[in-house]
């Protein structure tokens, strides 16, 4: 009888054994994580640099730049050890519009217009690439890109509000507000002068933007808007710039002196007088 008791429980223990290795019973939760290397290629940090972080932003352009929502983030780099910085950032399984890197100011909060860099794909485009994050691909590694020390330093503001009348095309992808000395003839001139606003909200009425830029003359301060099937620089649709207050519908020019923070540097755009594709 005792060899009948034992075996049965010998064989109820090995059933619950079994039974427990295949319950997934969440122990070993899967990491999502997106891993890769910025490359730190031109200008030196900022005296009033306080940190440099990555982050994975679900949706770019955000609503609001001033308060824009991220998913992951990876804490402070360490941009003195290298030109070379390897990053990982904790993320949930979903798609991020924008794998970026912000720089932030003593004393600031953080904001978009600190953006020095961000993954463009395999492609190279200009224009941030998507990365998924899935369950058969809980690390997606390989995530490099390069960033500018000189879009974020800086020695002047200009800043101004962007209002919109008529209909937003539905085509529209995202807008770069851009700040240039001349207007650029050719790719080369367009990425000398680096006075970029990747972070402006789309349908809506009104924005405002600041933009650090080196004191200096300012002839051509421009919105460009992009559609979704966007290939090439020479794709940017050019839907406002900021006007001569004396002669409407020609492009102003600004004087800028260091530690200036120049204003009212208006845009107006009007769809209804614009052909987009």
């Amino acid at each position: 009888m005792k060899k009948i008791l034992i075996t049965i429980s010998s064989i109820a223990i090995a059933l619950v054994l079994i039974i427990s290795c295949e319950i997934d019973h969440g122990l070993y939760p899967v990491s999502y994580k997106i891993k890769g290397t910025i490359t730190f290629f031109k200008g030196e940090a900022p005296d009033n640099t306080d940190r440099v972080e990555v982050f994975a932003l679900k949706e770019f352009p955000p609503k609001d730049p001033q308060n824009f929502l991220y998913v992951g983030r990876s804490g402070p780099l360490n941009y003195e050890s290298g030109v070379f910085v390897e990053f990982e950032v904790p993320v949930s399984r979903t798609s991020y519009e924008l794998i970026g890197v912000l720089w932030k100011e003593k004393g600031q909060d953080w904001n978009l217009t600190g953006l020095m860099g961000f993954y463009t794909g395999e492609s190279g485009l200009f224009f941030p690439d998507t990365v998924f994050v899935t369950k058969e691909n809980p690390v997606v590694d390989s995530v490099d890109f390069t960033a500018n020390w000189e879009l974020v330093n800086k020695d002047a503001y200009i800043s101004g509000d962007i209002t919109y009348e008529g209909e937003w095309h539905e085509d529209t992808s995202m807008l770069l507000l851009a700040i240039f000395p001349t207007k650029p003839t050719n790719d080369f001139e367009f990425f000398t002068f680096s006075n970029f606003d990747y972070a402006q909200p789309i349908f809506v009425n009104s924005s405002s933007y600041r933009l650090a830029v080196n004191s200096g003359v300012y002839r051509y301060i421009v919105l460009y808007w992009i559609g979704k099937n966007i290939k090439n620089l020479s794709d940017l649709i050019e839907i406002g710039v900021y006007e001569n207050p004396a002669n409407p519908g020609e492009p102003g020019t600004v004087q800028v002196n260091p530690n200036d923070d120049l204003t009212n540097i208006n845009i107006n755009v009007n769809f209804d007088n614009l052909n987009l594709p």
